[in-house]
C-alpha cells in the first residue's frame, strides 16, 4: 500500500487546502477564508468597516458587467474592483468548517 497526502474535507490534499489564494483567483459561490488584505492602511480601512476581516468568510457570488468581483460576507453584498479583490489573500474551507 502506497502512502498518500491526507486530504482535507473539500476532497483537495491538505497542502493544497492551506495554500493561499487570491480572492479574484476563486471561482463564483466557493467560500474561501479571509487570510490577510495585501493593502497599505488607507485603503484596507473601508474593506474592514465593511466587515471584511481577516477570518471571515468570503464567497464570489457573481460578477459585475465590467467582470468586476460582487461578494457575500456576513449575508452583505460587496462590489469590488478587481485589483482590490487581488490583494485580499483567501484560503479553501473544507466542505464542514
Amino acid at each position: 500500500m502506497g502512502s498518500t497526502a491526507p486530504e482535507s474535507m473539500s476532497g483537495l490534499p491538505k497542502e493544497e487546502a492551506d495554500v493561499e489564494l487570491r480572492l479574484g483567483d476563486i471561482p463564483l459561490r466557493q467560500t474561501v477564508e479571509l487570510v490577510r488584505i495585501d493593502l497599505p492602511a488607507d485603503r484596507a480601512e473601508p474593506l474592514l468597516e465593511r466587515g471584511v476581516l481577516p477570518g471571515c468568510r468570503i464567497c464570489p457570488v457573481r460578477s459585475s458587467p465590467t467582470g468586476d468581483p460582487i461578494i457575500s460576507v456576513d449575508g452583505s453584498l460587496l462590489a469590488l474592483r478587481r485589483e482590490t479583490a487581488d490583494c485580499l489573500c483567501v484560503r479553501l474551507l473544507s466542505d464542514f468548517s
